[in-house]
């Protein structure tokens, strides 16, 4: 039987400008500041899917209103 691999943990590495660092390795402040940009991309993301949802409500508003004018 072949030998199964073993899996190797993921590493907890970020990239930041085209650099590698180990998160593990990286002082407080810095670990702070890459959750609070992860969770600040996270508000982003549910905030552009928002605008697009509004977005097409509106449209569908607009579509309304021009049948309801008078021809």
């Amino acid at each position: 039987m072949p030998k199964a691999k073993k899996q190797e943990e993921p590493k907890n590495v970020v990239s930041i400008d085209g650099s590698e660092y180990k998160f593990d390795d990286l002082a407080d402040e810095a670990k702070l500041a890459i959750n609070h940009i992860a969770q600040l991309g996270g508000e982003i993301n549910a905030l552009q899917m928002k605008l697009m949802q509004l977005d097409a409500a509106k449209s569908v508003f607009m579509g309304q209103l021009k049948a309801a004018l008078p021809e």
